[in-house]
């Protein structure tokens, strides 16, 4: 056996437990995924010398949970299929952790496709009342939903266990994100393409909103 390995797996089997719980949200999926990981871990560490790390670990049941949501056919479809992109929206927030998703997606893909993307495979929204928000055509909002699938499923996936490097207004913009998704606010997802308020007042609006709701339910 492989003794540095082990050793390895047993100081940070506490964090690839809470790992592979945040992806799956469920007791057996987590423990499913984490016996998966130890296989494809273990594999490899015959055949590299990489750092048996935290990071290290969580990247592969990351990658492997990934892997499993894939083979459970949620996956992007070409866009000219109009059943498919209205009824079948790949869950992907569903499956893993809010924060590490919402970076990713802030990285990697153009304003429009955040949007498009959170709207649809999110909040579910239809691709008429996508079109109807972004005062978009529905065509344009199909080619930006399977343009945002494409690198989700590619470059988000390539770069999770790297850091995450968001300007101010990219911070911003993920804590609006989070906010919109959490109250089930397409209003304000779709606000976060207009031009006339900045992301930072926008942000302000909404903290007075929310202090106000508070002292309301108070």
């Amino acid at each position: 056996m492989n003794q540095p390995f082990n050793e390895a797996w047993q100081r940070a089997s506490s964090s690839i437990w809470k790992t592979c719980y945040a992806l799956t949200n469920h007791q057996q999926d987590a423990e499913d995924l984490m016996q998966l990981t130890w296989i494809k871990a273990f594999q490899r560490a015959n055949k590299q010398s990489t750092p048996f790390t935290k990071a290290y670990f969580a990247t592969i049941a990351k990658n492997a949970w990934i892997d499993e949501v894939r083979k459970q056919k949620i996956t992007a479809v070409p866009f000219e299929d109009d059943r498919q992109l209205s009824q079948e929206p790949a869950p992907f927030m569903a499956q893993f952790d809010l924060s590490y998703l919402l970076n990713g997606v802030v990285k990697n893909l153009s304003i429009q496709q955040q949007v498009i993307f959170l709207m649809a495979d999110v909040c579910q929204c239809s691709l008429k009342d996508i079109a109807y928000l972004t005062n978009r055509s529905v065509g344009a909002v199909k080619a930006l939903l399977f343009r945002a699938r494409q690198k989700i499923t590619s470059d988000v996936r390539e770069q999770f266990d790297q850091p995450d490097y968001l300007t101010e207004e990219d911070v911003l913009r993920v804590q609006l994100y989070s906010r919109a998704l959490q109250l089930g606010d397409v209003q304000l997802l779709a606000s976060l393409l207009s031009d006339t308020i900045s992301i930072p007042a926008l942000y302000v609006q909404q903290q007075a909103r929310s202090s106000s709701e508070c002292r309301m339910a108070a």
